[in-house]
C-alpha cells in the first residue's frame, strides 16, 4: 500500500473504532483528556492558547474553554481556527460573537485575525496519533498547512483509541510536541 492508501486505511479503522464509543463516552472520556491537561501546567505560561471546537467525534474542549478563555473564567487568550478557503484563519474566542462555519464547526467572526506568531501553545485535533507525536489528520491539509507558522509547543488531543503504531508521514508531515490522552501523555 502507498501513503495515501495507507492513512485512508487508518481514517477507516479509527472511525470504526469512533462509532463503536458512545457519544457519553467520548464526552467522560474528554473530560479526563482535558483535566490532565490542565493539571500538567504546561499552559500556564502560555498568555495566547490555540484552542479548536471539536467535531462530535473530536475529543472536546469545552472545558479548556471555560478554564481558560478569559472571556469566561480563566485568564489566557484563546484563539480559534477559523476555515476559509484551503487556510485556517486565527480568530480570538468571543462567546457572543460565533457562527457555525465549515462543517458546523463553532467559529469567531468579526475580529481580526491573529498571527500564528502570537500563540504560545497550540492544542491541535487530528484523526489519529503515533508515539513519535505524528498526526493524521482528516485528510483536507488546514493543520499542515498551519502547523509550520506555529513557533510554539504544539499538543495534540487524542482518545487512546486513536493512537496507532505508526502514522505513515510525508515531508509536509511536522511532528507535534507531545499527545494527551485519557491515560496520559507521551
Amino acid at each position: 500500500m502507498d501513503t495515501k492508501e495507507l492513512k485512508k486505511a487508518i481514517r477507516k479503522e479509527i472511525r470504526a473504532r469512533k462509532e463503536a464509543t458512545t457519544i457519553e463516552e467520548r464526552l467522560a472520556r474528554s473530560v479526563s483528556v482535558q483535566e490532565q491537561l490542565l493539571s500538567l501546567g504546561v499552559l500556564d505560561a502560555a498568555d495566547t492558547i490555540l484552542l479548536y471546537h471539536a467535531l462530535p467525534d473530536e475529543v472536546n474542549t469545552e472545558l479548556l474553554l471555560e478554564k481558560l478563555s478569559n472571556r469566561r473564567s480563566g485568564n489566557k487568550r484563546v484563539v480559534l481556527p477559523v476555515v476559509e478557503g484551503e487556510y485556517l484563519l486565527l480568530k480570538e474566542y468571543i462567546p457572543s460573537k460565533m457562527e457555525s462555519g465549515y462543517r458546523e464547526i463553532k467559529e469567531p467572526v468579526g475580529e481580526e485575525c491573529v498571527n500564528p506568531s502570537e500563540i504560545d501553545i497550540a492544542i491541535i485535533p487530528g484523526v489519529a496519533f503515533d508515539r513519535h507525536c505524528n498526526r493524521l489528520g482528516r485528510g483536507k491539509g488546514f493543520y499542515d498547512r498551519l502547523i509550520p507558522y506555529l513557533e510554539c509547543k504544539k499538543i495534540g488531543l487524542s482518545f487512546d483509541f486513536q493512537i496507532v503504531e505508526e502514522v505513515p508521514c510525508e515531508e509536509f508531515d511536522k511532528p507535534l510536541d507531545m499527545v494527551m490522552t485519557e491515560k496520559g501523555r507521551f
